[in-house]
C-alpha cells in the first residue's frame, strides 16, 4: 500500500504554462522572451530564497540545468555544443573548480548570437562573497531579477484552483493541512494534492484532513527490511 503511495505522487513537468507567478510575471515574461529566442538579453540572473520558483523556470526552460552535483565535463560540453539556452542553478553552492567551469562558460558564450545564459542563486550577486571575484561580476552582467515566493494566501488560491480542476468538493481543512504541514514549494503541494485525489478515489472516502493525514503518514512510514531467512540447524551441505 505504501508503493502504491508513493507511486501517487509524481510532479508535473515543469513548464511556463504551470509556473504559478505571482509576483514574479516579470521574471516568467523574460524566460519567455528567453526560450522564444526574441529576448534582448542574452545573461540574465534569478535570486531569491527557496520555493520562490528559481528551479521551476530554469527547468522550464528545457533539460536539467547545470548545478553543484553537475560533472565538469558537463560545463564543457555546453560551451562546446550548439545549446540553446545554458541554465545554471545553484550558482552560490559551486565549489571553486565548478566556479572556474562557469566563468570559461561565460567567455566562451560572449560573443553576439551566442546561447543565453541563465543562471539562479539564493542571493544577489553582488552579495554573492563566497565566490570567486570574477564569476560574481559576470551573474551581474545581464539583467538580474528577484523572486519572491508565494504568500499563503496565494498558495491556497493555487490549490483551490487545483481542487476546482478536479471536479471533486474538497473540505477547508484540507488546505489549512496541506499549508501547515507539507512543504512550502507550490510544486511540492500541487503533486501532493493530486496524488492524494487519487487515493481518495481509490478509497472512496472524501477528500479531508484526516484523509491527509492518513496519505501522509502512509508515504512517511519506513519499511521494515525483510528478516533474512532462519538457517535450519543440521542442514549444512555433506562434506
Amino acid at each position: 500500500m505504501r508503493q502504491l503511495a508513493l507511486d501517487l505522487i509524481a510532479e508535473a513537468p515543469a513548464s511556463f504554462d504551470n509556473f504559478v507567478a505571482g509576483p514574479n510575471t516579470e521574471a516568467l515574461a523574460a524566460l519567455r522572451m528567453v526560450a522564444a529566442g526574441r529576448s534582448p538579453v542574452s545573461r540574465v540572473h534569478l535570486w531569491g530564497e527557496p520555493a520562490s520558483g528559481k528551479s521551476h523556470l530554469l527547468r522550464a526552460l528545457g533539460g536539467t540545468p547545470l548545478g553543484p552535483a553537475s560533472a565538469i565535463d558537463a560545463f564543457s560540453a555546453c560551451g562546446e555544443a550548439a545549446a540553446r539556452v545554458i541554465a545554471v542553478d545553484d550558482c552560490d553552492q559551486l565549489d571553486d573548480t565548478r566556479q572556474l567551469a562557469l566563468f570559461r562558460l561565460f567567455n566562451q558564450r560572449a560573443s553576439p548570437g551566442s546561447a543565453p545564459i541563465v543562471t539562479a542563486s539564493r542571493h544577489a550577486p553582488i552579495a554573492l562573497t563566497e565566490l570567486r571575484p570574477e564569476l560574481r561580476t559576470r551573474l551581474g552582467s545581464g539583467l538580474v531579477l528577484a523572486l519572491r515566493p508565494l504568500t499563503d494566501q496565494e498558495r491556497e488560491q493555487a490549490l483551490r484552483e487545483a481542487a476546482r480542476a478536479t471536479g471533486v468538493h474538497t473540505h477547508d481543512d484540507v488546505f489549512h493541512y496541506l499549508l501547515t504541514r507539507k512543504a512550502r514549494d507550490l510544486r511540492s503541494l500541487l503533486a501532493f494534492f493530486s496524488a492524494l485525489d487519487r487515493y481518495a478515489l481509490e478509497r472512496q472516502r472524501p477528500l479531508s484532513a484526516a484523509l491527509a493525514r492518513e496519505f501522509d503518514t502512509l508515504i512517511n512510514t519506513p519499511v521494515e527490511p525483510m528478516a533474512a531467512p532462519r538457517s535450519i540447524a543440521g542442514s549444512g551441505e555433506p562434506g
